[in-house]
């Protein structure tokens, strides 16, 4: 078949795994997590449904990898909870059996732990730990990570990544935007140390290097790992876009696809999340600048859902690959209309 949008189409491959198109369904968090953290059925339901729909590859958000000091109501993969490994590889396996690839998104939210949350009591009794001592604009106080928690941490990213190649995730994204823990560590904004975690921007790149280093020695090799970071924190204290350039050069090295983002958590959450009443495609631009500095297939994601402008993107060589979420919840067969020659029919 001829396609009508070929780029858009085309597979690609990284690390070794093929990938049927370059429309890839964001991370998006679940429905029925259960109360220890395993993925319900009704939300291996909904990410099928994202894969039956013909997106290249199906991201399931978020795997908390510390429980220790990351307790938020969220997905968590332990060999102690039972059910946990065999929920995990259920949903694999449901992406898997449409020609989606599975993808598990690892994360911390460091300072904003329990952010998920309906306890709000529990939420506000949680321990707070991030790069630096310091108070939430909401009152909660925030203890500095000790260097043997940090690399209790490290370790836990590793043996989570390991469970999940186990459980049949075949790429595995690491969460380093939106004001979640690396991204506190890259930000000049959150992160005051005085030790070799802080101050120079290499400083600040060192506990994503070290995770992203401990996860490839759990996976392997021929293993597709992607980082999501964003490309700007957008707004006056934290790291601009010629910043993130620098932060991607860093990180590259250590991936193999880059996963541009936009704004934090705290402040810009309005430019991570565009509404409709932003230009579709508003973050696009990051992505763009960041990829002619690195080597490594870079996507891009914010209020996309347009065929042509997607198309656009990665024919002008924008982007390598289109994220999007929102789009898929609207429509979750926009992917295979588009491969189908259907665009008209996308919801």
């Amino acid at each position: 078949m001829k396609h009508k949008y070929p780029n858009l189409c085309k597979p690609i491959t990284i690390a070794g795994v093929t990938f049927q198109n370059r429309m890839f369904s964001a991370p998006m968090g679940g429905t029925d997590i259960t109360n220890d953290g395993c993925i319900g059925p009704k939300s291996t339901a909904f990410y099928e449904l994202r894969a039956r729909g013909g997106a290249g590859a199906v991201t399931v958000s978020e795997c908390m990898v510390h429980p220790d000091t990351d307790g938020s109501h969220a997905y968590h993969l332990d060999t102690k909870i039972l059910n946990s490994l065999a929920a995990a590889a259920y949903t694999a396996d449901a992406i898997r059996r449409h020609g989606s690839i599975a993808s598990l998104e690892l994360s911390h939210s460091g300072m904003y732990a329990g952010t998920y949350m309906t306890d709000k009591s529990k939420k506000q009794s949680m321990a707070q730990w991030g790069p630096s001592d310091t108070v939430r604009p909401d009152g909660i106080e925030v203890k500095s990570l000790t260097k043997e928690m940090i690399k209790d941490i490290v370790d836990a990213y590793g043996n989570v990544a390991s469970l999940a190649k186990r459980a049949g995730f075949e790429m595995l994204l690491i969460h380093g935007g939106h004001g979640w823990l690396l991204n506190q560590f890259f930000s000049p904004y959150f992160n005051k140390r005085k030790d070799e975690y802080g101050g120079s921007l290499e400083n600040r790149c060192r506990l994503a290097i070290e995770v992203l280093q401990s996860v490839r020695k759990a996976v392997g090799e021929k293993f597709p790992i992607e980082f999501r970071f964003s490309g700007s924190e957008l707004f006056d204290g934290g790291y601009d876009l010629d910043e993130g350039i620098e932060i991607a050069k860093q990180i590259s090295p250590y991936v193999y696809l880059l996963h541009v983002s936009a704004g934090t958590y705290q402040r810009g959450f309005g430019d991570t999340h565009p509404s409709m009443f932003k230009e579709h495609g508003c973050n696009v631009y990051l992505a763009e600048a960041i990829k002619k500095h690195v080597s490594v297939p870079v996507s891009t994601i914010g209020a996309l859902n347009s065929p042509e402008q997607m198309e656009e993107i990665i024919a002008s060589g924008k982007a390598d690959i289109v994220y999007m979420a929102r789009a898929l919840l609207a429509d979750h067969e926009l992917p295979r209309k588009v491969m189908e020659n259907r665009d008209e029919e996308i919801v």
